[in-house]
């Protein structure tokens, strides 16, 4: 299946890094609160998976920017997430001062470590967000081992020779530093990474003493917004997400 973008290309550029990106801005003069959309993926990531809810916000008043990472490996994501905040800030229309970020799988993890590190992110939404990396490695290899090995290979090795470097990259790791508003989405059918991921992730948040955390729990949807048996469903989704952004960034 062919998506069409509806988004314009954009390239990020400083200090030797090299992004490109794709904005969603809505009609009108701004300014206009803003979303940094992280895909998922083990390589540079791909527009198409956010064209569903770029162009939803923009219909709601907000724009939003799809970035890519600058490799495979996940260490770096929140500095991208750092690099596409200052390029927003550039933007004509664009309201530095109301800056949300949502992200799926790979993305949401980054996304979640990127509200704790980055100051100037007020809000943030997951899909399907792997949180707790070792015990996600862990779980898969006894019932998809071609997956474990994917992983792995992508990780630069198992949970218990490269504990350090896990810790680093899950989110859950970070959830005493996030105290921003959170909106935690996950399919109840999602086999790639289980909703006990979100859920977890809600149960550490709260204990670190963030009361804004909203779980969304969708029956029937899988990793991807499929739902069984045959059907996608980012209707859906986006009546979850975008009030979310909505309620928290356009007052």
């Amino acid at each position: 299946m062919t998506i069409a973008l509806t988004g314009t290309h954009a390239t990020l550029e400083r200090d030797g890094l090299t992004l490109p990106l794709m904005y969603y801005r809505p009609r009108g003069a701004g300014p206009f609160p803003c979303v940094v959309l992280a895909p998922g993926g083990i390589e540079g990531g791909l527009f198409e998976i956010f064209e569903w809810l770029g162009s939803r916000l923009a219909a709601a008043g907000i724009f939003a920017v799809t970035l890519s990472w600058r490799g495979s490996s996940p260490l770096h994501d929140p500095l991208d997430v750092s690099a596409v905040v200052d390029w927003i800030g550039e933007q004509s229309g664009a309201d530095p001062q109301r800056i949300g970020i949502m992200g799926m799988s790979r993305g949401g993890m980054a996304s979640l470590r990127s509200a704790a590190l980055e100051p100037r992110l007020q809000v943030v939404a997951t899909f399907g967000a792997v949180t707790d990396m070792i015990q996600q490695v862990r779980g898969v290899a006894v019932y998809a081992p071609g997956r474990y090995r994917m992983l792995i290979k992508w990780l630069g090795g198992e949970p218990d020779e490269h504990r350090e470097f896990y810790e680093t990259i899950q989110a859950i790791s970070y959830a005493s530093r996030i105290k921003q508003p959170v909106l935690l989405v996950h399919g109840a059918h999602d086999m790639h990474c289980p909703p006990e991921q979100s859920i977890w992730m809600k149960r550490e948040l709260e204990r670190y003493g963030n009361k804004d955390v909203q779980l969304e729990i969708i029956p029937m949807m899988g990793h991807y917004g499929e739902v069984v048996p045959n059907s996608y469903d980012f209707d859906r989704l986006a009546s979850v997400i975008v009030p979310f952004f909505v309620q928290h960034l356009r007052a």
